[in-house]
Parts: structure tokens; C-alpha cells; sequence
């Protein structure tokens, strides 16, 4: 009788212990969805506060947004803002732009909402005045990586195969920007690296142009110098940014485009009129042999002869069996010109005829 009690006893405690296991792993479970859920909340409420500040943004220059549906949900796994199709495009007639996407979602990571991916339809369209350019983008990924305390820290876009009919396609597209450090040490260092990398360029056979159609590798690397402060819009950030004195140092430019091979460093900046000029010191193979086939159909002749004959007068090989001869250059690009060697090679005209 004894040793039924006992295993009777012994069986209770197995049994409570299950139970209390099983009370524990749905506590686990029910916390993990809770907490998700909430993190999910949270995310698509900032989502949703960067497409008003995007759209408001786009507004103040010019152009908005239109899509035909929109769906928003912290439950889906999958997608969490889901626009059918949607479009960017320019509310001025007469100089107009489009972009426009039969699908685009916006997620984020279902135990990690700081991490928020941006995807696209495989097909696309773009319009520039009366004429439309059909576009396929078999890889085309963004991630954006966040910080509770400083906000966004990483960008990623990384896109294979694409084409642009009638302009181009792209074999290869990377871009990566990383926030320098955790903390400014002031206003005026580095904020955000910066790297772009495009290879295997080709211009379509529609585009007139002088120069080879394939550009085999285009590659830079800048900073943001100068802290972008979160505000209202994207633009009263950058003007913000820009009253602190903020620029973009070029650390290193690499254009290889046959025969030329251009390497420069330099920096951007901008005007009062939020026009920027680009100031950069090149050493390159081939500039002047460029300079000939692009003086007939791009640049001004007049120009381009006073600028090979200082070009000339410098250039060497540096090894003798080269074919070309390389030339160190600053060239500069504002709104209003073209310079090389401080001579203006291009001036640029709006439709009326006047300097920009």
C-alpha cells in the first residue's frame, strides 16, 4: 500500500513538472510574440513617419508621390507596407520625370525591426518628357540598418542585370554607406563612408555618343563631412547640414572607360542656390585622345584647344612602350560650366538660351 502512495506521489510530480515546464514555454512564447509584435508596431509607425517626411521632402523640390493601393500591417511577415503600383514623378509639365513600379514593399526583420529591407517589382518604368523607358531589374535589394540611440547607421543597395531600354544597362551595382562613428566627436568630421562601385556599363546603340559604348568599371569613394541632423524634411536637413559648412570629400574616383583610365580625388560642394560644384585633381592615360572625339559633339572646340595645348606641354609616359601618355588635371563641374585647367570647355544653357 506504501509503495503504491509512493508511486502515486512520484507520478503527481512528474505530472507537475510537465506542467510546469509547459506553463514555462508558453510564458517564452507568448513574451517572444508579444515583444515582436510590439517591435513590429513600433517599426511600421517610424515607416510610416519617413514616407510622410519622404513624400514632404518630394514636394519641396518639385515632386510627390501616387500609388493605386496601400496595405500596412505589423502581423505579415513577409511585407509590411505594400504599395500597388507606385510612382515618383515631377508635378511640372514641362520638365517631366517619372519613375513608376507595379509593386513595392517595405519589411523589416521579424526579431530584428532595426533592419529594414526595400524591394521592387522585377519590372519598371521610367519617363522623361513624352518618352518612356521600359526597365527590368532582376537583383535590386536596399537594406537600411537603424540604431535605437542615433538613428540610421548602414545603407546597402546592390543590383545585377539591370537595363534601362534605350539608355543603358548595368551589369553590376553596389553601394554602401556606413556612419562613421557612434558619436560625432564635433560637427564638422566625418559622418557617413561612402562607396559606389558600377561595372559592366553599356550604352544603348539609341544614345549618340562619341566615345566607346562600354564603360567597364566606375568606382568612388566620399565622405559626408558634417553631421545631417534628423528635421522636419530631408531638405531642411541638408539645409541645415549646409549652413554648417558641410561637403562631400572625394577620397578616391576610378573611371575606367577605354582607352581612358581616370583616377581623382577632390571634393563636392554647394551654393547658396544649393547648386553643386565638383572640384577634382586627376592623373589619367588617354585625356587628351578623349578630349579630341568629344570636342566635335560635346564640348566646344574653341575651348578644348587651349586646354590640350597646357595638357601637352605636361603630359609623359611613364613607362616608354605606352600608348598613351598620362596627364595630371584639375577639372571642375558647376552648374555653369565645365573647366579643364580652368579653361571652360563646356557651357551649359537652359531652354531659353541662357547660362545656368
Amino acid at each position: 500500500m506504501l509503495n503504491k502512495v509512493k508511486e502515486k506521489l512520484k507520478q503527481l510530480r512528474q505530472m507537475h513538472s510537465l506542467t510546469l515546464l509547459a506553463a514555462l514555454i508558453a510564458a517564452i512564447i507568448t513574451y517572444v510574440l508579444y515583444w515582436v509584435i510590439v517591435q513590429r508596431a513600433f517599426c511600421l509607425n517610424l515607416i510610416k513617419t519617413e514616407i510622410n517626411k519622404f513624400q514632404a521632402s518630394l514636394q519641396e523640390i518639385g515632386y510627390d508621390i501616387a500609388y493605386e493601393k496601400a496595405d500596412f500591417s505589423d502581423l505579415s511577415p513577409f511585407s509590411m507596407v505594400t504599395f500597388k503600383n507606385f510612382k515618383i514623378y515631377a508635378t511640372n509639365p514641362d520638365d517631366y520625370f517619372e519613375w513608376s513600379v507595379p509593386q513595392l514593399e517595405i519589411n523589416a526583420g521579424m526579431f530584428n525591426a532595426e533592419t529594414v529591407s526595400v524591394s521592387t517589382s522585377r519590372n519598371q518604368d521610367f519617363q522623361k518628357g513624352n518618352k518612356r523607358y521600359p526597365a527590368e531589374f532582376p537583383v535590386f535589394d536596399i537594406e537600411l540598418k537603424f540604431d535605437k540611440e542615433i538613428g540610421l547607421k548602414d545603407i546597402t543597395i546592390e543590383g545585377v542585370g539591370l537595363n534601362i531600354q534605350g539608355l543603358a544597362t548595368i551589369d553590376s551595382l553596389k553601394i554602401a554607406s556606413q556612419r562613421m562613428a557612434p558619436r560625432q566627436i564635433s560637427d564638422f568630421t566625418p559622418f557617413f563612408e561612402n562607396h559606389i562601385e558600377l561595372k559592366d556599363i553599356t550604352i544603348s546603340e539609341d544614345i549618340d555618343f562619341p566615345l566607346l559604348k562600354k564603360i567597364e568599371r566606375i568606382y568612388a569613394n566620399a565622405n559626408i563631412i558634417g553631421v545631417i541632423s534628423a528635421q522636419e524634411s530631408y531638405s531642411k536637413s541638408f539645409n541645415a547640414w549646409l549652413r554648417l559648412g558641410g561637403i562631400i570629400d572625394i577620397k578616391k574616383l576610378i573611371i575606367n572607360w577605354q582607352p581612358l583610365i581616370l583616377v581623382g580625388r577632390g571634393d563636392l560642394y554647394f551654393n547658396d542656390k544649393l547648386e553643386p560644384n565638383l572640384h577634382l585633381n586627376t592623373s589619367s592615360k588617354a585625356f587628351v585622345e578623349v578630349l579630341d572625339k568629344l570636342q566635335d559633339n560635346f564640348l566646344e572646340r574653341k575651348g578644348v584647344f587651349v586646354a590640350k595645348i597646357l595638357l601637352n606641354n605636361k603630359s609623359f609616359k611613364i613607362n616608354k612602350d605606352d600608348k598613351y601618355y598620362t596627364v595630371t588635371t584639375p577639372i571642375n563641374i558647376n552648374s555653369n560650366q565645365i573647366l579643364i585647367e580652368n579653361i571652360p570647355v563646356k557651357t551649359f544653357t537652359d531652354k531659353n538660351g541662357s547660362i545656368n
